[in-house]
């Protein structure tokens, strides 16, 4: 089996696993803590309405529970970006330049695609995630503008445009809250969320009997807040899925004689 074949097989176990297991809690494939930073998000879906600084600071709230992942504060990404003259990150030189300013482990950043608040909502993202890892030696490299055109998967790969590798892990999803699977998956987060003071709001959708959940996940109001929310859970746990994805291709390939 080629490097390619086993990276492809091992990112469609992880991305399963994700959708069967998504109420769970975060785990990463770290062994030892990382410091993770989330910059806002690029917004190319044409609303008004959507704010990649808030977007960005729901997906720190969820990264900061994945296991051995610290995640600095947004607005400190913003005022490091200011001080550099960065309106956005749009390129692989941009990640890097502030993946070294800030002094992170991984550097988060994104666009959002789609973004409609009203009834029943619908949400977009693209993420990319680029790690300051030494070990990884490839070169690939990926324009930041196709993270807006890709509705939905994961990919990995590893870009070497600079003399030090930035290893990158791309996921990007479409989210509409009508949508029977995604329906589901809002049930086991908020059947997890709903206990939490600070997540009050999904106490509306647990516990619901089964007769009354189909009837109830269409009748009871979604605010974009908490759909934004469950998104960016679902959005980090599949960014944690293919970075067990790539660590494990990577290991393949440096125990391949």
């Amino acid at each position: 089996m080629t490097s390619k074949q086993v990276m492809l097989t091992v990112t469609a176990v992880c991305l399963g696993a994700c959708i069967q297991k998504g109420a769970e809690p975060l785990v990463s494939p770290y062994d030892t803590r990382r410091v993770f930073a989330v910059v806002p998000l690029a917004n190319e879906s044409g609303s008004l309405h959507a704010d990649g600084a808030k977007m960005a600071d729901f997906l720190a709230r969820q990264l900061e529970n994945a296991s051995n992942i610290d995640v600095l504060p947004v607005n400190r990404v913003i005022a490091a970006m200011e001080v550099r003259g960065m309106p956005q990150v749009t390129s692989p030189a941009d990640a890097l330049r502030l993946l070294n300013t800030l002094s992170v482990d991984g550097l988060v950043v994104g666009t959002i695609s789609t973004y409609d608040p009203y009834e029943p909502p619908k949400l977009a993202l693209a993420i990319e995630l680029y790690v300051n890892d030494l070990a990884d030696q490839s070169a690939e490299t990926l324009n930041l503008r196709q993270l807006s055109q890709a509705r939905s998967g994961a990919q990995v790969g590893r870009q070497s445009r600079f003399r030090r590798t930035q290893p990158y892990t791309m996921v990007s999803a479409f989210f509409n809250a009508a949508s029977p699977q995604v329906r589901s998956r809002m049930r086991l987060y908020a059947a997890r969320r709903g206990t939490h003071v600070e997540d009050g709001g999904w106490r509306r959708f647990n516990p619901l009997p089964p007769a009354t959940e189909k009837e109830t996940m269409h009748n009871i109001h979604l605010s974009m807040d908490l759909f934004s929310q469950f998104v960016s859970y679902e959005m980090c746990w599949r960014l944690m899925a293919a970075e067990h994805s790539r660590m494990a291709v990577n290991s393949v390939a440096q125990a391949t004689p």
